[in-house]
């Protein structure tokens, strides 16, 4: 199969060269590998039919998609704002997943969102930011959302798009239905927000079990990983410690190390107790 057959280019989605910045979606349906091979089929034909109506013609036209077998990857041009994907492409989609409750097959999806440079060349879509959209997708979280989910659907987006569309309020996008988690796979440990439409409830309790820190409560987030400063910064009512090299705890609750500092007060080399 030819490069171009592979990977559809259309005019202003993803030119070949220099990256450009685009809104990805990553779609993979719940159970694919349990169905036989002609249900796979079927599946996967619904699953172009309805991303194709959700997206409505023209601007599914205009999208670059790479198949995944069991799933989809979707490259939106960045002259698309991310509220249209969010505020109408999934709702639509996820009306229509609910239609097919009184039809076959069925289709159950996972679905994240993200948003970043992204380049293409004869092999296909790659970078760093298609590769957090996999992660966000293949997450504990959404897979959790998807199997506790009274409908079909199941949306985890990256702090990158809850940042930009979701806090902006915009018509068909309601922030507080978007719940914080921490997603932690291979090498990816990132804060993302979890949304299950219809069913706030399940994301809710989902988002409960992966413990998300006081920031999400808050609206903001500084992200899974604390900067250095925050590492480093003495807690309300307690007491910190540093020091030039290892830190020690000896018997009784000693310290020892090289210019132990207790707060910003100094201590020389030696033993010391509290």
């Amino acid at each position: 199969m030819s490069p171009d057959r592979a990977l559809p280019r259309p005019e202003g989605a993803v030119p070949p060269g220099p990256p450009a910045h685009a809104t990805l979606l990553v779609a993979d349906i719940e159970r694919f590998s349990a169905r036989d091979g002609a249900d796979q089929m079927r599946t996967r034909e619904a699953l172009y039919d309805e991303f194709r109506a959700a997206f409505t013609e023209p601007l599914w036209s205009s999208c670059a998609h790479e198949d995944r077998g069991d799933g989809l990857l979707v490259v939106v041009p960045g002259q698309v704002p991310k509220s249209v994907v969010l505020g109408d492409v999934l709702p639509r989609l996820d009306a229509a997943l609910g239609r097919r409750r009184r039809g076959d097959p069925l289709l159950r999806l996972r679905v994240a969102v993200h948003a970043g440079d992204v380049h293409l060349d004869a092999h296909g879509i790659g970078g760093h930011a298609v590769i957090r959209a996999f992660r966000l997708c293949d997450s504990e979280p959404l897979r959790k959302a998807v199997a506790a989910a009274r409908g079909d659907l199941a949306v985890l987006v990256s702090e990158t798009i809850h940042e930009d569309v979701v806090r902006g309020g915009y018509p068909g996008i309601a922030p507080q239905a978007f719940h914080a988690v921490d997603v932690r796979v291979k090498e990816t440990a990132v804060r993302a927000w979890l949304h299950v439409p219809g069913d706030e409830d399940a994301a809710r309790r989902v988002a409960a079990g992966t413990s998300p820190g006081p920031a999400a409560t808050a609206g903001t987030s500084p992200g899974p990983a604390a900067t250095a400063a925050d590492r480093e910064a003495p807690r309300e009512g307690g007491l910190s410690f540093s020091a030039g090299g290892d830190l020690r705890v000896g018997p009784g609750n000693n310290f020892a190390g090289r210019d132990v500092r207790v707060g910003e007060h100094p201590r020389p080399r030696r033993w010391w107790r509290p």
